[in-house]
Parts: C-alpha cells; structure tokens; sequence
C-alpha cells in the first residue's frame, strides 16, 4: 500500500488501555497509562503528564474516548477516502484537530480532488486550482508581516504608524524620566535648611543647563525665591519654647580692705608690723526665664 500511513501515526501517541490515575494531591489524570520504571505517563489527545509511582493512590481501569478511537481506527477502511473523512471529522469533533489533519491528508493522498477534505484543510479554488491559504494570499497580492496578511498599502500605513508609535513611545518614555529627575530635585526644596535648599536650587539649574531648557531655569529660580519666603515664614511662626536658666555673678568695686599685725607677728616671731588684707564681695543674680526660639531653621 503507497501511501502514508495514517494509522502508525495514530497509533504513536497512544497505549493500549484507557485509566485514571488519581493522585495524592486530589487530582485525576484521566487517559492512556505508560508505564516506565517507576513513574507513569498519562497521554490523551496531544497532552502527556508523567507522575512518579510514589504519587499515585489509585489507577482504575476506565473505558473512555482513546478505547472508541481503538475501534474506530480498527475497524476503518485502509483505501476508503470518504471514510477516513468522516473518521478525521469525528476527531475534530472530540478536540483533537491535529490529528484531524492527518486524517485528511490521508484522504487528499487518496483523492486529491476531495472538496471537504481540501476545505478542512484550508484550501481554495482559485483560477481552477486548490491553493492553500497562503499560497491564495500571495496570489492575490497581499504580504505577509508577523504572521498576517496586508495589502501592500496597508502593509506600509501599518508600518508608518508602528514608527510613529515607536517614537511616540520613546518620546514619553524621555518625558518621564525628565518628570522623575524634577521631582526628585524639587522634593528636595521642601526643608527648613537653607543650605539644602540652595544646593537643590544649583542642581535644578544645572539640570536645566543640561537639557537647554529655560523652563526648567526658570523652575529653578521660581522654586527658590518660594520655598525662601515659605520657611521664612514658617521659622516666624512656628516657635519652640525654651527654658533658660542663668546665673550672673559680678565682684563688688571698690574691694573693702583692713590692716592687722597679728597674724605676721604670730607667724615671724618678730616684731609687730601691719598687714594689709582685701576682702572681696561677690553680686550674685539668678535667672529663670522661658523664651521663643524658630523651630529647626538654620
């Protein structure tokens, strides 16, 4: 038989009996089981799940859809064109469309001129011929880009606006970095330090520099003659209180003095002479007093 074979490719993704393997975990895996070593494969359709043994609780014996797919496959007409057909048409029906194809290929192989066969597959008459789609695109002048088909005129609006969006793209995508960098410069203006403040103002100067933006000069100069008269304000109204407590200590003028001779008599063994002593007199004030003093300003 010259033909390709539809059935060993069936028959390739499958085994020969139909389970369900229920898991641990709570989940079901439900087709054909394959056993290999000591794990299990699970295929159904164009799906394969492999689980280790040790993960299975129980595996029922269950007749399902792959057990009809054994009989029809079994019983179905190795050279029949219209059966293959229908037999692709059923699988299609039970979601299993790549297989589907196969089958029609088969009939094709068969019967090359099989319209439904031709159209399951895509194809169309055109100047009395079956093209594929693709083949029908190009011959009707379209191009394909990324997996679709224009029109030559549509295909290059298409790409003028792809261009145009792409700049538009990077043009917000600039725009927002700018954005980003002035209100990172601009948060720094919020403070009650002068000097902050000052060098906040060189940097959003500088960065208007860079961008040879007078706005963004502009912002700068703006920014800091208003948030200078924001924290002057601020530092006159918004005081801490303060205790203070002083002592002030001030000598007496003039210094009282008196003569004596008994202490150098005493203390020479000699005769009596006088002695001069001062004796100083210390003015002594306390001060304990509360004062209003600008709160954080510097």
């Amino acid at each position: 038989m010259n033909r390709k074979s539809l059935i060993p490719l069936l028959i390739a993704a499958v085994s020969a009996t139909a389970d369900e393997l229920h898991l641990r975990d709570g989940r079901v895996l439900s087709g054909r089981v394959l056993e290999d070593g000591d794990r299990y494969a699970v295929v159904d359709r164009d799906s394969k799940h492999v689980v280790r043994k040790s993960e299975v609780t129980d595996l029922v014996k269950k007749k399902g859809f792959m057990d009809e797919f054994d009989d029809r496959l079994a019983s179905l007409p190795a050279d029949d064109a219209e059966a293959i057909f229908e037999f692709g048409r059923w699988l299609e029906e039970n979601d299993w469309a790549s297989r589907a194809k196969l089958a029609y290929a088969e009939v094709l192989d068969l019967d090359p001129d099989h319209r439904a066969a031709r159209r399951a597959l895509g194809y169309s008459l055109y100047e009395g011929a079956w093209v594929s789609p693709d083949e029908l695109n190009r011959r009707k002048g379209l191009v394909e880009f990324e997996g679709r088909w224009y029109t030559k005129h549509d295909l290059d609006e298409l790409k003028k606006q792809i261009e145009g969006d792409e700049k538009l793209r990077q043009g917000f995508a600039e725009r927002r970095k700018v954005n980003e960098n002035l209100n990172r410069i601009m948060r720094r203006f919020a403070t009650l330090d002068k000097k902050e403040r000052q060098k906040a103002y060189e940097d959003l100067a500088r960065y208007g520099e860079e961008l040879n933006s007078p706005e963004i000069r502009k912002l700068a100069d703006d920014s800091k003659t208003w948030y200078d008269e924001q924290a002057r304000v601020i530092c006159a109204r918004y005081l801490a209180r303060t205790e203070i407590h002083a002592t002030h200590t001030k000598l007496k003028k003039p210094i009282e003095t008196f003569t004596t001779n008994l202490g150098a008599a005493i203390a020479l063994g000699a005769a009596q002479n006088p002695v001069t002593i001062q004796l100083p007199e210390l003015q002594i004030a306390e001060v304990h007093t509360t004062v209003d003093i600008p709160a954080g300003c510097r």
